[in-house]
């Protein structure tokens, strides 16, 4: 069966993250859906009783997207406008963003996150980084979104790159799992903010092709974005309804992560006879 998988990155400075997870808190418990979190740290800091609320409500876990959404990786973004670039920090600061991101995950709601969404994501993920993934693996992080644009920093990422480990850098307990199609933000941007509808249909399409062909869909929406227009998320309600319909398991990414890790531990065994 396969899995739809969905990720929110919540990164806001302003109100809009405590309207996000109350309303997502609300729409998971209701249709009894589990999804995950990937906080900012600096986010979480203003959102503590909130966050606290709703991982207490027991259907959305939490895990980090750095301490204050410095980039991992350099983004040589090329499209209809043109090329832009977005700068990575450096490699110490990289390092710190992870670690802050980690402790103050741990010191304010208890958990250890074994997950990370990495800012804006990039082509090929962290597969020509294994420093990075060394300092991940450090970390104790066992599943990554990094690899959330195409050959062209941009987007659609083809549903054909489904999640894999980085074995072959020599970190087989990493999962990448590649954010599929359009990051919710772009493509509500292309469409209007305000035209809810066709964004559904949009998704609804994406959701169509990964079940007709038996993929699994990482989905990625953010806490400003979502609730834009849109302030009880209702149409992550009817995303979540329609990808059942579809024959979907709408599922987080701590439990996917054991089917993922399980699968890879059996295919070892029987390669080692």
């Amino acid at each position: 069966m396969p899995k739809f998988l969905i990720g929110y990155d919540v990164e806001s400075q302003d109100d809009s993250t405590e309207i996000f997870l109350k309303a997502a808190s609300e729409v998971h418990k209701n249709l009894e859906a589990k999804a995950s979190i990937f906080v900012v740290g600096k986010t979480l800091e203003k959102n503590v009783a909130t966050s606290q609320e709703t991982l207490n409500a027991g259907y959305l876990e939490f895990h980090q997207h750095t301490y204050s959404h410095v980039l991992l990786k350099t983004v040589i973004q090329e499209n209809e406008e043109g090329i832009t670039i977005f700068p990575s920090g450096t490699f110490e600061e990289v390092c710190e963003e992870i670690s802050k991101g980690q402790r103050v995950l741990r010191d304010l709601l208890g958990v250890e996150g074994i997950g990370f969404t990495a800012p804006y994501n990039y082509y090929r993920g962290l597969s020509d980084r294994l420093d990075l993934l060394e300092v991940l693996r450090g970390n104790g992080i066992k599943f990554v979104r990094s690899a959330g644009r195409n050959e062209r920093d941009w987007q659609p990422v083809p549903f054909e790159w489904q999640p894999y480990f980085y074995e072959p850098q020599g970190f087989p307990e990493i999962l990448e799992c590649p954010l599929h199609g359009w990051q919710d933000c772009i493509a509500r941007e292309k469409l209007g903010w305000n035209n809810i509808e066709e964004y559904i249909k949009w998704v609804k399409k994406d959701i169509d092709y990964a079940s007709a062909n038996q993929l699994d869909f990482v989905y990625c929406s953010h806490d400003w974005s979502s609730i834009r227009h849109d302030p009880k998320l209702d149409h992550i309600a009817e995303l979540i309804i329609y990808a059942r319909e579809k024959g979907m398991d709408v599922t987080n990414y701590s439990t996917y992560y054991e089917k993922k890790l399980a699968e890879q531990q059996d295919k070892q065994k029987l390669r080692n006879g």
